[in-house]
Parts: structure tokens; sequence; C-alpha cells
């Protein structure tokens, strides 16, 4: 029956899998470095927040200050530039991780520069003028835009081989 069916292929795929080689070369531990790198803008953007939450007295469970907070842009644009950075660090590190297969040292460089750039954008965005974030988001587009495209080239790359 059916079921004997989605057995057999079920098994014939893990086998298959089990059966294909795969090699990683020595230099994608420079990208499993930069991963490491990229989990600093997480802790700096989490510092700034705890230590904002403190000054300006938001509690939690609030994500972003009360309406009516007297210091409700100051607080939510420490908040915001943290929370940013944890929208963003799913989907840099999975292109990263995915285009270092194919290309580790730019992977490396550019997930650095990354992490680089989240940390001037938590920064500049935690002065409360939401406009200081530009410098950071412009160095962190310049490493995630590329990611993203050589996350497809890589794609091609190991398809190809």
């Amino acid at each position: 029956g059916i079921g004997r069916r989605v057995e057999r292929t079920i098994r014939r795929t893990i086998h298959r899998f089990a059966a294909m080689p795969l090699e990683i070369a020595s230099e994608f531990g420079y990208v499993v470095a930069a991963v490491g790198a990229c989990f600093v803008p997480l802790v700096y953007g989490a510092v700034r927040v705890a230590r904002a939450r403190k000054a300006h007295g938001v509690k939690y469970p609030d994500l972003y200050a009360p309406p009516g907070h007297e210091k409700k842009k100051q607080f939510d644009c420490v908040q915001r530039g943290h929370q940013n950075t944890l929208e963003n660090y799913a989907p840099v590190i999975a292109m990263g991780t995915a285009s270092g297969l194919a290309y580790p040292r730019a992977s490396a460089i550019l997930l650095c520069v990354w992490a680089v750039g989240r940390v001037e954008y938590i920064r500049g965005y935690a002065t409360g003028d939401p406009a200081k974030r530009r410098l950071g988001g412009l160095v962190s587009h310049l490493a995630d835009v590329p990611l993203f495209f050589m996350t497809f080239f890589a794609a091609k790359k190991i398809l190809d081989a």
C-alpha cells in the first residue's frame, strides 16, 4: 500500500544522503569563528537595553516604553537598535554559513563586517537620534547584501560539483 511505498521512498532518500560525501574545507573554520563574532552585537545590544531599562525605569515585560513615558523616545531607540539586530541575525548567520561552504574566507570577512556594522548601528541608534543609526546600517548592508547573493552563487557551485 501507500504506507510501504512512502517507507521505501524515505529509506532510499536516507540512503542517498548517507552515501553523499560532504567535504568541508579547513578554511570553513574562519566562518565558524565569524559566526561567534556575530554574537558580540547581540550581547552589546542586550547590555545597552538592560542599562536603559534601569536608567529610564522601563520594567519587564514591556518591550518598549509605555505611551506617555517621559523617556519613551530615548529608551525605544535603544530597544529598536537591539531588536532590529535580532531580527536580522538569523538570516545573516544562515546566509554566511551557507555561502561559507563555497566561499569560506569571503563569507567570514563579510560576517565580521556585519558584526562591526551592527555594533555601530546599535551605538548610533542608542543616542536617541534614529538618523545616527545610518552609518552602522550602511556598513552592515555592505555585508548582508553580498551574503544574500553569495548564497545563491554557493548553491550553484555546490549543485554543479
